[in-house]
């Protein structure tokens, strides 16, 4: 082997002044760097956290207060009774009272334990009535306190049909109510 001008001696220095270079970067550098990185994004979390935080610290009060109307307005969505037999039997009650009030005739009028919720009791009625009954009744039962949900409506207005005369309706009406247990003192 010959040896290296001084020109191709310089080029080697600098290839291997390169590569020393490249390579303390790759070993150093950029491992300290991207631990820069990491603390940032991790200290950018923190801070975005910290506001969320802030946030809703900030809005503790409202939700103090929405939290106490909500405690005080909670027995109009809910049937308070000792126990879910007595809570079937005041919701069927209601419901038989409403569709009276509104000059239906009830047929029967039993408890739905097929897909209600649990803490929830469910009450299915029979009627006969008119449309302008049907919708006053659906009215008061909609309006008056507790508030219950309307699960199901059936209306079978087939004698109409036959008679091509307005006629009565066979309804059939579903309605469920939330179940909370009376306090004992």
């Amino acid at each position: 082997m010959k040896p290296l001008s001084p020109r191709e001696r310089r080029l080697v220095a600098v290839g291997v002044l390169v590569g020393v270079v490249g390579l303390g970067w790759l070993a150093i550098v950029r491992p300290v760097l991207g631990g820069f990185e990491a603390r940032d994004e991790r200290r950018q979390a923190a801070l975005v956290r910290h506001d969320r935080n802030q946030r809703l610290l900030a809005a503790s009060p409202a939700m103090r207060v929405s939290l106490a109307e909500q405690r005080r307005s909670g027995r109009v969505f809910q049937i308070t009774a000792p126990d879910r037999a007595a809570a079937v039997e005041a919701l069927k009650q209601r419901l038989v009272a409403d569709l009276g009030q509104g000059g239906a005739v009830v047929n029967a009028a039993e408890e739905v334990r097929a897909d209600v919720l649990p803490g929830w009791v469910g009450v299915r009625a029979d009627a006969t009535m008119t449309l302008t009954q049907l919708n006053e009744c659906l009215r008061q039962i909609e309006n008056e306190t507790p508030y219950v949900v309307v699960d199901y409506i059936s209306i079978n207005a087939e004698q109409s049909i036959r008679t091509g005369r307005p006629g009565p309706l066979a309804v059939r009406l579903q309605i469920s109510a939330r179940h909370a247990v009376a306090a004992t003192r």
